[in-house]
């Protein structure tokens, strides 16, 4: 059964929305380099995954550290989305080059060089493999029919819980248990998921 679709003014209404939403996400997950410990640099952003090598090499339990990947993953494949969606016969050159920017942000998790050298050791190979399969699946949604892809756009908020979620409140509970503190969140990651709501409500204006 096909996603019915709504008026034009509706559909551009939802797409007006998942912009703002995808913004809120971005904002949200790049926020510790906006305004530093208010904005959560010790719960969230890029510093979090790194900083996990450190208790897993002490022994506190396993850790997926890659999974904290996924909100930048996330960002990549919502940007690419949007450029796709109502792209119709006319592939814009600028609605392109967000897809190509896109496909390429998943890079920023790959091991630097020279370990880039040897991606798949046990420091680099999640950053490189989760990237790697992110910058595949963009690169294959323009063959995508639109219902697949709006279908996707609206299960990506909750993948992107799923796969988290679960490793947040196990950092949680390493970080009060280890080094006696309570993690700052700040604003920056209850941004990101008020971004990740706002996505889900204005798909579902979109798509439904």
């Amino acid at each position: 059964m096909g996603i019915p679709f709504q008026s034009p003014r509706a559909m551009g209404s939802g797409k007006s929305l998942a912009w703002l939403a995808w913004g809120g996400m971005l904002v949200g997950y790049w926020a510790p380099w906006i305004d530093g410990h208010s904005a959560g640099l010790t719960f969230s952003g890029f510093d979090l995954v790194p900083f996990l090598v450190f208790f897993q090499r002490a022994g506190y339990g396993p850790l997926l550290r890659e999974r904290l990947w996924i909100p930048l993953w996330g960002l990549a494949l919502a940007l690419a989305l949007l450029a796709l969606e109502q792209a119709g016969r006319s592939f814009r050159p600028g609605r392109y080059l967000l897809w190509i920017l896109a496909g390429l942000w998943p890079l920023a998790t790959w091991p630097p060089y020279p370990d880039l050298l040897n991606p798949l050791s046990i420091e680099g190979r999640g950053g490189f493999l989760g990237g790697m399969l992110t910058m595949l699946l963009i690169g294959s949604l323009p063959l995508w029919p639109i219902p697949w892809r709006r279908r996707l756009a609206l299960a990506l908020p909750w993948a992107m819980l799923g796969g988290v979620g679960p490793e947040l409140v196990q950092v949680w509970n390493l970080w009060i248990r280890h080094l006696g503190l309570v993690p700052s969140i700040g604003w920056g990651l209850p941004l990101y998921g008020w971004g990740l709501a706002l996505w889900e409500a204005a798909w579902w204006r979109t798509s439904s």
